[in-house]
């Protein structure tokens, strides 16, 4: 169905995770962020104090990414970085969850990552990249059925980095088909414009993940990596 770009602005987590970006870079993500009404400003935990400052006061979200984009920390590593991330301003923590592992069929083990990782999150919402490109259907099945049970707020189809691939309307309803009540499905990878933005919203998505949140309300075509 059609949408309106200032509906759609209202769902989209405005991104910025690039390892070379600049404190000029971040500024202009959070003006963005207010100026055209985003959900929230993703970025990487160095950038979380700075955020806060310049979105005080305002409904935007801060929100950061832990155990990306590898997903290889120790579950330790990642809870504690999560504590830090919502200590110094988080609001939402996207992690990932150790992909060669679930790849190797460790399945207990990513288990119990995932409880430990909700466990850490607390108060703040908390998202799993699941990184469906990477995986057999199987896998998929199985890691979206793992987070579910561990208690995240999301799950994602992708970190919109690496081998987690692009979001399809194939993988969102994969997701959106699976979740609970207590579940929603963010999209996250590739989202270019105001139509992809839109097919994913009706495919089941809550949220998106996008660097290029500005080209997609103002009616172009993103060219950003994620």
């Amino acid at each position: 169905m059609p949408r309106e770009p200032s509906d759609v602005a209202g769902t989209i987590q405005h991104t910025n995770v690039n390892p070379s970006a600049t404190e000029d870079d971040i500024r202009t993500l959070c003006e963005e962020c207010l100026e055209y009404g985003f959900d929230g400003a993703m970025v990487q935990a160095c950038w979380v104090p700075f955020v806060r400052e310049q979105l005080a006061g305002s409904d935007v979200t801060v929100c950061s990414a832990v155990g990306f984009p590898m997903g290889g920390d120790r579950p330790l590593s990642k809870a504690m970085a999560i504590r830090d991330v919502v200590a110094a301003g988080a609001e939402e923590v996207d992690v990932m969850p150790n992909i060669g592992f679930v790849k190797s069929g460790r399945f207990d083990e990513v288990g119990r990552e995932m409880e430990l990782i909700v466990e850490a999150s607390g108060d703040a919402t908390c998202k799993a990249m699941l990184e469906l490109g990477a995986l057999t259907d199987d896998e998929a099945e199985q890691i979206a059925d793992l987070a579910i049970d561990a208690g995240f707020d999301y799950i994602k189809n992708s970190s919109g980095w690496g081998d987690g691939g692009k979001a399809t309307v194939e993988r969102i309803e994969f997701l959106s088909e699976r979740v609970d009540d207590d579940t929603r499905v963010k999209a996250s990878g590739g989202i270019k414009s105001l139509e992809d933005a839109t097919e994913l919203l009706d495919a089941g998505a809550a949220l998106l993940g996008a660097s290029s949140g500005v080209e997609i309300v103002s009616g172009g075509v993103g060219d950003g990596e994620y």
